[in-house]
Order: structure tokens, then C-alpha cells, then sequence
């Protein structure tokens, strides 16, 4: 990482990732959202049981020299990057 060209080749190279094979991970896990800021990813999913360990999995196995590592919200909350993100219920109102 000591060239200045270096985190240009690395989002490159993460941004073909993406293309590649995180879509795909997006459709087989229900990801609802996905965003990346520079190497950290925050991802929402709709399922009823817990697939984070699979979905880390199968992150882990998109390239040998990549090791994705994975936190989980506690009470509710998670921190990413300078932000303390919240899950509340919504009061649903159709007219």
C-alpha cells in the first residue's frame, strides 16, 4: 500500500469483485442493500433466520488473498464506520 496509485488499483480490483461474484451473492442470500465505503461493507437482508455465517462463507470464498470479517447488530444497533445504525419498526399506513 505504499504506492500512490494503490487504492485506486484496490477499488478497481474490488469493484470487479463485485461485478463478479457479489451480485450473485446478492440474489442467492435476498440482499436488499448492499454499499461499500473504501473496504467496509454494510449489507440488509431479508430473511426470516439468520444467514450471516453463510453469507460471510461465501464472501470468503470469492478470492484466496481476502478475508471478510463480519459484525453483528447487538440490540438493535450496529456501528459502521462513524454511524450507530438502528433497526426499528416501521407503523405501516396504507390509505
Amino acid at each position: 500500500m505504499g504506492s500512490p496509485i494503490s487504492s485506486i488499483k484496490s477499488e478497481i480490483f474490488l469493484q470487479h469483485l463485485e461485478m463478479q461474484y457479489i451480485e450473485n451473492i446478492k440474489n442467492q442470500f435476498n440482499i436488499k442493500f448492499y454499499g461499500r465505503y473504501v473496504d467496509d461493507i454494510f449489507i440488509l437482508y431479508d430473511n426470516k433466520s439468520d444467514n450471516s455465517d453463510n453469507i460471510l462463507n461465501e464472501f470468503n470464498n470469492i478470492h484466496p488473498s481476502m478475508k471478510f470479517t463480519l459484525e453483528k447488530q447487538i440490540n438493535c444497533s450496529l456501528n459502521f464506520l462513524d454511524l450507530t445504525v438502528r433497526k426499528i419498526k416501521a407503523n405501516k399506513k396504507y390509505n
